[in-house]
């Protein structure tokens, strides 16, 4: 057995093979990468359809049921705004209408759906997620791994590791010959399929996993610097290619708690600025949703994912610089013990009192301003 941090994935044997360094700050170091839109399109994807797939008897569920379960999975992280967001998630909603309309009329419950997996290659632990396992015709079992990027080289189909280790990985645990394998991408809607991997594809794997494991349990993490993968690499900051070269970039990090602090301290910088920028973008929404509702005249309104229901009342604002005349129009109606001191809560009661005098709510009116104070409460649909 390899003393490894964790089992290995097809997309960690990819990682270190293309980069070691990344793999060690990643899964070693336990560095966090940023939130990527594109990751949590695809999982909220993968989700509604593992929810399409899981129902345990015939028929298939509607497409209102689909779409209730993607918006329910929905996963919001790591968009670049709600604009962007919105997109995407009409996106998946059109993508998913027309895999209903195209599946549901001969949908078949499937083998198993997301099937985890965990199993040893020569010594060497290994663990993934089978996206739709089915059984075909002569008994033999059918992959299929789901994907929502961009449109997949052809030739990608005959060579991809991924399908060689599920092939592998359903051999090995379910005791049944894989007979098919294939990528569906979600947005095209096109199946790329090919029969199962000769041997010497699956043995071409094993020796690649066991030599990952061989060079991380050597401790083997040498940066790997590519022009493709080190341009959207979050890791910069910790990698000496750059850490020596760009000015003014964080120097590399010494190791464990140093690391850990670094990684904590950008994060930490991270989540500030994106709170800044979430409250920002909230006050300006709501004000935008309150101009609507007011001209209107609605309390309530209705999104395609949210409920939203207005509440409040006018409101009376003093300047800091009527405070005096405030306390002077209190103190000459004889008031000024009631109130003690113009805080506002207090002089609201005090101008909604019908006993009043006139002359004070006309005096204290003209020393403020009335302004609406609406809350407004969001309910998911």
């Amino acid at each position: 057995m390899f003393a490894l941090p964790r089992p290995l994935s097809h997309s960690s044997i990819t990682m270190y093979r293309e980069c070691p360094l990344r793999y060690k700050l990643k899964y070693v170091d336990n560095i966090p990468e940023k939130p990527k839109h594109f990751f949590s399109f695809g999982q909220s994807m993968h989700k509604a359809l593992e929810l399409f797939y899981a129902v345990k008897a015939l028929p298939a569920p509607s497409c209102d049921e689909l779409l209730r379960g993607y918006q329910e999975s929905w996963i919001s992280v790591g968009y670049r705004d709600q604009v962007q967001e919105q997109e995407y998630f009409q996106e998946g909603k059109d993508i998913l209408r027309e895999y209903h309309r195209r599946h549901a009329p001969d949908f078949r419950i499937p083998f198993s759906v997301e099937y985890d997996f965990h199993m040893e290659v020569d010594g060497v632990p290994v663990t993934g997620k089978v996206d739709r396992i089915d059984r075909l015709e002569d008994g033999r079992l059918a992959v299929l791994d789901y994907k929502t990027g961009k449109a997949l080289a052809a030739a990608r189909i005959q060579e991809d590791a991924q399908l060689t280790m599920y092939q592998l990985a359903c051999e090995s645990l379910l005791q049944a010959e894989v007979g098919r394998l294939t990528f569906y991408h979600l947005p095209s809607h096109k199946e790329h399929s090919v029969e199962r991997r000769p041997q010497d594809k699956v043995e071409e794997l094993r020796r690649r996993i066991v030599e990952t494991a061989e060079g991380i349990t050597a401790r083997r993490f040498d940066p790997q610097p590519a022009e493709k993968s080190c341009k959207w690499c979050d890791f910069k900051a910790y990698c000496p290619i750059f850490g020596n070269a760009s000015p003014g970039a964080a120097p590399a990090a010494a190791s464990g708690a140093e690391d850990e602090l670094a990684a904590l301290i950008d994060r930490y910088g991270e989540l500030r600025q994106r709170q800044a920028e979430v409250e920002s973008e909230t006050a300006r929404v709501k004000e935008a949703i309150l101009a609507i509702l007011r001209s209107k005249g609605y309390v309530r309104a209705f999104g395609a994912r949210y409920e939203i229901l207005r509440s409040g009342s006018d409101k009376w604002d003093f300047p800091e610089h009527n405070k005096k005349k405030v306390l002077h129009a209190l103190k000459s109606a004889g008031l000024y013990e009631r109130i003690l001191a113009p805080s506002a809560p207090l002089i609201q009661k005090l101008l909604n009192d019908p006993g009043t005098e006139p002359d004070l709510r006309a005096a204290l009116r003209e020393l403020g301003s009335r302004v609406e104070a609406s809350e407004l409460k969001v309910t998911p649909l």
